[in-house]
């Protein structure tokens, strides 16, 4: 079985957690670490949280 490889939307480094979130306009569907995400949803408005993804 492969390993399933994601990469930072924002920083472009491979996490074995990753959150996928909505953070600007247009409204899609991305991939971010921790820290990314900590520093994007502080007062954002257009901040919505997908899930939890484990490699």
């Amino acid at each position: 079985m492969s390993k399933r490889i994601k990469n930072c939307e924002i920083c472009k480094l491979n996490f074995d957690v990753m959150y996928r979130i909505q953070y600007k306009n247009p409204k899609t569907w991305v991939f971010v670490c921790k820290t990314c995400l900590l520093s994007v949803k502080k007062d954002n408005a257009n901040y919505k949280y997908g899930g939890t993804w484990k490699r």
